[in-house]
């Protein structure tokens, strides 16, 4: 139980983190990745159930 608890947390840290780092980015760097500033949350969930 304790591992599963860990790994949701790895995943849920994992998400914040690409969120803030996706927020941050100049708007030509999320072009350039082929990202618009709506797909923000989708990619970071994404990301996150990678980990």
């Amino acid at each position: 139980m304790f591992d599963k608890l860990r790994h949701r947390f790895a995943r849920w840290l994992a998400y914040r983190q690409t969120l803030a780092s996706l927020r941050q980015a100049p708007d030509s760097t999320l072009a350039d990745a082929g990202i618009s500033r709506q797909e923000i949350r989708e990619h970071a969930r994404h990301a996150s159930l990678r980990r």
